[in-house]
């Protein structure tokens, strides 16, 4: 398998990145150097087997066309040691090996964050937690007050609640006292039996209930009222 030689030109650091990460994507192919020429022109130097560079270079250079613009493109299948020997001469040090290719393109990026200029740290958080602190200490100050003033609501409700049972308890007397009254002194005789059984419907403690109440007849539920009085 003979080794060749490609170059691909792009316009800017985005388009560069994007092929070479792209055509790095072969495990075959090695990215010998980065190099910035003038006007923005940014020159990717690989290596690797003629008809794989070939494949890599037209899936790199559709990638990057989508961030930026490609210059040139050369892919030299037979290259003269000569002109690789001069085109790398003294930057030995910037070669990168099969086992090290994306290191370049790593410094790479790493340079271009490092010409942006740092974000200082935000002293918000810190303020956010001073007042988060402080407002916990507000609360644990009112804590006391606040369990103090669930106990009396909670006295008021059962006191509440107690009362309410008692009164309830004293109307129902009141009112099976008033019910009893009213049959003393009532004269049941002149009832009849429809309103005789709603009578005993509504009266507390009365002898029969219900389906009993409905097939008992006058002269029953008359006799019946007479013992409750």
């Amino acid at each position: 398998m003979e080794t060749s030689f490609g170059i691909l030109e792009t316009k800017g650091f985005a388009a560069a990145i994007t092929a070479a990460d792209k055509i790095l994507e072969d495990n075959n192919i090695d990215l010998l150097k980065i190099e910035k020429t003038g006007g923005g022109i940014i020159s990717l130097f690989f290596k690797g087997d003629a008809e794989r560079l070939k494949a890599a270079f037209e899936k790199g250079i559709k990638q990057a066309r989508l961030v930026g613009e490609i210059v040139a493109l050369h892919i030299s299948n037979q290259p003269n040691k000569k002109i690789e020997k001069l085109l790398f001469a003294g930057d030995k040090a910037n070669d990168v090996t099969s086992a090290k290719k994306r290191t370049a393109l790593e410094k790479f990026v790493a340079k271009k964050a490092e010409a942006e200029p740092e974000k200082t740290k935000e002293q918000k958080p810190v303020k956010t937690v001073r007042k988060l602190s402080a407002v916990g200490k507000k609360n644990k100050l009112s804590k006391p007050s606040e369990v103090t003033s669930t106990i009396q609501r909670l006295r008021r409700e059962a006191l509440s609640s107690s009362n309410i049972a008692k009164e309830k308890e004293t109307l129902s007397k009141v009112r099976e006292g008033n019910v009893l009254s009213e049959i003393n002194i009532s004269k049941i005789e002149n009832l009849n039996v429809h309103e005789l059984r709603r009578l005993a419907r509504s009266t507390n403690g009365f002898p029969i209930q219900g389906r009993e109440i409905s097939r008992a007849i006058r002269k029953e539920l008359v006799n019946y009222f007479k013992d409750l009085a």
